[in-house]
């Protein structure tokens, strides 16, 4: 880890090992005194292109390898499924007709996903192919500190170092319902749309932003039951969709600025590592599991049609019952399981961004405000084509997707509040700046307790992440949360001055764990605490 002197922080994992796929201090800073600045201050990308002429793709989906030894141990008797992945260097085509290298899971952008059931075991062998550390953090999963994927020296995957084996660790995922140790299993906390990202120490920013991340998707009997009576839509009408933004040098690799510690933001807009693509679809309704993957950017999403979206799921579970928005707000990190109407769509139709941001503090003007008017920027062109399908999904407003286990103000045995502010040009959690040794919680397990999220103001954006288990927001500036942010979430977005109360149990696994910023800038600019389980 490293540490603080003189009163102040040393540069991000010394400033990203300056030349690890960014350019070295002099070079960096010749760019930014060389290329004009964009709105945020730095160089905008050169290259020139026309929206719209490459495909939206799907991302690949890991399989199943041979069983392999390992240290994994699970409580089920379920045989677990076995995968292999390799963290890489890769091509790919993010602007059309432009290589631009990157750093995969199995070298690809994004990550290829996860396809896992609750009850089967998962044990993933990350193989470090990188010359980064790295540590994979399963986002909304629910398991064992060792395999949480957190920014602690000891659970780093070290860089790769020539001419020897690449290190790897062995992520053990027990798939099992929250509350499976003490004999009560709560299948209504059972995950569906989650995703795995890096985690590495003070390096995540970099990391991510080289294209470490991808979905990781988990189904049970409900959810089954929902797919098989043609309530959600099928399987193959089921998109996964991560929202990011990239910078690009005239050579088509990737800029990344290490003295951006505000939150690093692109000019470029991708989807499922496009940029800008089209989707062709049919007259029927289609599930996106929409992911911000950005580093500091934020989504506010409308579809130029003006149609609404059918809300099914907010982070990684299902919502109770299925709500209508006809604009959907997302911080970094969050997600929205949302279906699309296309039966009585135009020939084209454009998933827009409306929200106005130019730099790592946040969005400008009243950007959640569902009145707001302004010229939206395409990210995903759909065009629509043939007659409306018959037998389609019959999920619409109210239908009934997954009951929600509130956790009562009696189980709560504690109270806490954590203020999130900037200090020395750097991020604190309640006035201090992250360290891995220092406990910052001693939280009982088998527990529920109560945490205050405040923002310390100033203008800035944070969405709140907490590892382990989802929340639940009770009150939200004092008032009932949003509709679609009144059950479970594991990052709760704090605009400046807000204030959010959550809910929150520690089952079944103790030792260390972390909450933190999801501005990835801030996370690795230590905005982080830790919490002990035990």
């Amino acid at each position: 880890m490293r540490s603080y002197k003189n009163g102040g922080i040393l540069s991000r994992r010394d400033l990203c090992k300056l030349g690890i796929g960014v350019a070295g201090a002099a070079a960096v800073g010749k760019m930014l005194a060389t290329r004009p600045a964009f709105a945020d201050g730095l160089p905008p990308t050169p290259i020139r292109f026309t929206p719209f002429t490459r495909a939206l793709p799907m991302p690949s989906v890991h399989q199943p390898v041979a069983p392999f030894s390992t240290d994994c141990k699970f409580t089920t008797t379920a045989t677990p499924n076995f995968y292999t992945v390799h963290m890489r260097k890769g091509l790919a085509e993010i602007i059309p007709g432009v290589q631009t290298g990157i750093w995969g899971y199995n070298g690809q952008y994004p990550g290829p996903s996860f396809s896992s059931r609750s009850g089967t075991p998962d044990v993933v062998r990350q193989i470090n192919e990188l010359d980064v550390e790295t540590s994979i953090h399963f986002h909304s999963g629910h398991n064992p500190s060792a395999s949480d994927g957190l920014p602690y020296a000891d659970l780093l995957i070290p860089a790769q170092v020539p001419g020897r084996p690449a290190s790897f660790r062995d992520y053990c995922y027990p798939h099992q319902s929250p509350g499976f140790s003490t004999g009560e299993p709560d299948p209504n906390d059972n995950e569906t749309t989650a995703w795995y990202h890096d985690h590495g120490t003070d390096i995540t920013g970099l990391n991510v932003y080289q294209g470490l991340a991808g979905f990781f998707l988990v189904t049970d009997d409900l959810h089954d039951r929902l797919i098989a009576s043609r309530t959600l839509p099928d399987p193959a009408f089921d998109v996964p969709l991560v929202l990011q933004d990239r910078r690009f040098n005239a050579d088509g690799s990737l800029f990344y600025n290490p003295f951006e510690h505000d939150g690093f933001l692109g000019d470029v807009f991708v989807a499922n590592g496009k940029a800008q693509p089209y989707f062709r679809v049919q007259r029927r309704k289609y599930r996106f599991r929409i992911l911000n993957g950005a580093n500091a950017r934020m989504w506010f999403l409308r579809l130029s049609n003006d149609a609404p979206f059918l809300r099914l799921g907010t982070d990684g579970w299902l919502l109770p019952a299925a709500i209508t928005q006809n604009r959907i707000f997302l911080g970094m990190a969050e997600r929205a399981d949302v279906v699309i109407d296309f039966r009585n769509a135009p020939n084209t139709v454009f998933l827009e961004n409306i929200a106005v941001q130019d730099s790592g503090r946040g969005p400008a003007g009243d950007s959640q405000n569902p009145d707001t008017v302004v010229p939206g920027t395409p990210l995903v062109k759909f065009i629509v084509e043939g007659p409306a399908v018959a037998n389609d999904a019959t999920v619409t407003v109210g239908t009934l997707l997954r009951p929600n286990t509130p956790i009562e103000a009696n189980e709560i045995v504690a109270t806490r509040q954590f203020e999130f502010n900037r200090s020395e040009g750097a991020w604190q959690v309640n006035g201090r700046f992250f360290d891995e040794n220092r406990v910052d919680a001693k939280v009982r397990k088998g527990t529920a307790e109560r945490w205050i999220l405040k923002n310390g103001g100033g203008g800035w954006w944070h969405p709140i992440h907490i590892h382990l288990e989802a929340h639940q927001v009770q009150r939200f500036n004092g008032a009932p949360p949003a509709p679609q942010n009144a059950f479970k979430k594991d990052t709760t977005l704090l605009g400046p001055g807000d204030e959010a109360e959550v809910f929150m149990r520690f089952r079944d696994f103790g030792d260390r764990f972390a909450a933190h910023c999801h501005n990835i800038e801030h996370e690795d600019m230590r905005m982080m605490f830790r919490f002990d389980v035990g």
